[in-house]
């Protein structure tokens, strides 16, 4: 049970079973979001001569994971597709009307359910939960995760293939980017961290948190003498997946109560690239805790402000 001290908004599960996909694939728009990480692109270059093409971007950035076996009519959610390179952001936003040309690529339409699914890291909810935090993000509402991704389907019997999906064009509609769950480096007040007048869940690895894996590892350019944000709370996304997806929200729900977070305060999440923040993000919401991710996370700290990360070990 969460600390009593912490007061709880209502609870989303957006998380479905592979038995329900089985019994509800049919009526709805399934969406694959698997990965392969790549290395870290030109900004300047990307925006004189792939911005905000998602016919070039889709057809220059396939992931032979995908291509090779999916859930039949998932369409692919790229994140070398979906996201533009910007000078401290790795996975940066476009602006509203760029992205919902991207959505309609992928057949999306307004008011019908969109269900996630990815396969490899965090029992293949990790690119899952960063599509998902993303979508709501820009205003859909009607989203889910498949728990455990592809490899619980296909472990229920789920049929996979590897045909070509062309979805029919989409007419979902994007209107605006829904800060309440958006963070921007300019609004963190990182100065009251040691305050404890917020809470900022770091959601790397517990190495990386206290410097036992070096920050210089990861951002070898950096001037940062520490590994994390002075009052950071280690929150790692391990906390919440198991071997089969997500763990149940009442063992999500104790391991909030270990972090001590204080009733009224802006609860925010982190990582290196806002990728595992996205899963700590999901479990949070399940939860009842609604949190702003960060975007540009470590990637835009070790860059853009070195000083404020200066802590090093579990303080």
């Amino acid at each position: 049970m969460i600390s009593l001290f912490f007061k709880r908004a209502m609870s989303t599960n957006p998380i479905v079973t592979p038995q329900w996909l089985m019994q509800n694939v049919n009526k709805v728009r399934l969406i694959d979001a698997t990965y392969a990480p790549t290395a870290t692109r030109d900004y300047k270059e990307f925006k004189t001569k792939c911005y905000g093409n998602f016919d070039l971007l889709t057809k220059n950035n396939t992931v032979a994971a995908y291509t090779g076996e999916h859930i039949p009519g998932a369409a692919h959610f790229g994140l070398d597709s979906a996201y533009f390179p910007s000078q401290y952001i790795k996975f940066d936003l476009y602006p509203p009307e760029h992205f919902e040309k991207y959505l309609r690529l992928l057949g999306i339409n307004n008011d019908e359910q969109v269900v996630i699914y990815s396969r490899g890291p965090a029992a293949g909810m990790m690119f899952a939960s960063r599509a998902y935090w993303t979508l709501k993000a820009y205003g859909l509402t009607n989203l889910s995760l498949l728990n455990g991704g592809l490899d619980a389907w296909k472990a229920a019997g789920g049929p996979t293939d590897n045909s070509v999906v062309t979805p029919k064009l989409g007419n979902v509609n994007v209107k605006s980017l829904d800060n309440t769950i958006l963070a921007k480096f300019e609004e963190i007040p990182f100065n009251e961290f040691a305050e404890n007048k917020v809470d900022y869940l770091d959601a790397r690895t517990t190495p990386q948190f206290t410097g036992e894996e070096p920050l210089n590892k990861t951002f070898p350019d950096t001037k940062a003498t520490g590994s994390h944000v002075t009052g950071a709370i280690s929150f790692p996304m391990a906390k919440v997946i198991g071997p089969d997806g997500f763990i149940s929200q009442q063992d999500v729900d104790a391991q909030i109560a270990n972090l001590g977070l204080k009733s009224g305060n802006q609860v925010y999440v982190a990582c290196n690239t806002g990728i595992q923040a996205s899963v700590i993000f999901v479990a949070l919401e399940r939860s009842g805790i609604k949190a702003k991710l960060y975007n540009g996370s470590m990637t835009e700290l070790a860059s853009r402000a070195p000083e404020l990360v200066n802590a090093t070990g579990n303080n």
